[in-house]
């Protein structure tokens, strides 16, 4: 297999599309689509509205068919179907238990949850990173920290000015366009998203002192696995998520825009507070994790243990199959109007950190999404807004004499 780097390492490949694949999904041909005639004119409203009802009605019926089959069939056999990990399991949370979780775990403090968020004021000029991220409890403000990158594509030097054009026009041509993402370009993807991840990380690891500590989205997410192409980011966000998941192990993170569909078709099924325990973070992570690789040398300590040292490549896939296989991975439902999420914990701890998952996502019933989760992501907003940077940043264009602006600002939320 020809070598992937993470420069080219696509976050997905689009993968069965083909004509075939294509009417097999949509009911349409894809010459009949391509065909313009085939269009509907932009006046031909109620005729479409009447067509999107016809099809939310059908698909709707379709999925409550299919919620009870996944019930039947599915989550009450959880602990038997072939792969599942041996924690497997269907459970129902009394609301004495979720009272009992309120009082024990939530209310008096005993949790805390930490959000980050990461803007970015981009122009041609310059590019500014802001990361922000809270640690709170019901108790209050545990504390907020910020940081500010500021990234010119070339810096000031007295050299041949026609070589720095030549220069500064290939840096920037290396870029993507203003505001637009691009995974291309490792130093972006480290500012924007690896180091807000690793913050959240390191605010539950270093700062909290709560028994139980949650978190927003994966445990281990991508950017941090891959650490923006950069090893060394890889290696020390491994050893803080050791830290976390070997040494403290009481956490549950939860995720608000899940990737796995499969995991919400079994949360789709689930009725209010129930959960279910249907795999392991190692066979989450481990299509991407295979496929990651490290160019550039490793200037850290590269031991995993006192005397054993490896290649970046062998410590993601060590962590693959040590640490993250005693991550769980489960989907709950806090309410009846709200949408199935998915949650991570700690095998020893899985049950108990599916009750403060849910007990906490009662207190929002149509989100049905962890109130402490909600609360770090609005001091984020409050303290480390977008508005906050572009006001700021512009004024200080302004006072520069900028004769135009250059660019915004965009919001980063891996998850």
């Amino acid at each position: 297999m020809a070598e992937v780097t993470p420069a080219t390492l696509p976050v997905s490949r689009p993968v069965g599309a083909t004509a075939d694949a294509f009417e097999a999904c949509f009911r349409e041909s894809l010459d009949s689509v391509l065909n313009l005639e085939s269009w509907h004119q932009g006046e031909d409203l109620v005729r479409q509205y009447a067509h999107l009802e016809q099809q939310i009605a059908a698909a709707v019926a379709a999925e409550t068919t299919h919620q009870q089959r996944v019930r039947e069939h599915i989550v009450k056999k959880l602990a038997t179907l072939q792969g599942a990990p041996r924690e497997a399991c269907h459970e129902v949370v009394s609301l004495t238990e979720i009272k009992d979780i309120h009082q024990r775990l939530l209310f008096n403090g005993s949790t805390e949850a930490c959000d980050g968020t990461s803007h970015t004021h981009d122009t041609l000029a310059l590019t500014i990173y802001q990361i922000g991220v809270a640690l709170v409890s019901y108790g209050g403000n545990q504390g907020s920290w910020s940081q500010r990158l500021y990234r010119r594509d070339l810096h000031e030097s007295h050299n041949d000015p026609v070589e720095e054009t030549r220069a500064l026009l290939e840096a920037r041509g290396r870029r993507a366009g203003l505001n637009q993402p691009d995974r291309r370009d490792g130093l972006s993807e480290l500012a924007q998203r690896a180091l807000m991840s690793y913050a959240e990380v390191a605010a539950l690891v270093e700062r909290s002192k709560a028994q139980w500590r949650m978190g927003h989205g994966s445990p281990a997410p991508y950017q941090l696995l891959s650490g923006a192409g950069n090893p060394d980011m890889m290696i020390r966000s491994v050893r803080l998520l050791r830290r976390l998941i070997e040494d403290h192990k009481k956490f549950v993170f939860v995720a608000s825009e899940p990737g796995e569909r499969a995991y919400l078709s079994i949360g789709q099924a689930l009725h209010p507070c129930e959960y279910a325990v249907v795999g392991t973070l190692s066979d989450r992570i481990e299509r991407y994790v295979d496929e990651l690789r490290f160019a550039d040398r490793v200037t850290v300590d590269d031991r995993w243990d006192a005397d054993i040292h490896l290649e970046p490549e062998l410590w993601v896939d060590r962590f693959k199959d040590e640490i993250a296989s005693q991550v769980l991975i489960g989907v709950y439902r806090a309410s009846p109007i709200a949408p199935p999420q998915t949650f991570y914990a700690h095998r020893d701890h899985v049950h108990v950190a599916a009750r403060i998952a849910i007990a906490d996502s009662v207190l929002l019933t149509e989100r049905g999404f962890p109130a402490l989760i909600d609360m770090a992501d609005q001091v984020c907003a409050a303290k480390f807004g977008g508005n906050s940077l572009r006001d700021v940043a512009n004024a200080a264009y302004a006072r520069a004499g900028a004769p135009f602006r250059y660019g915004s600002e965009r919001q980063n939320r891996p998850d």
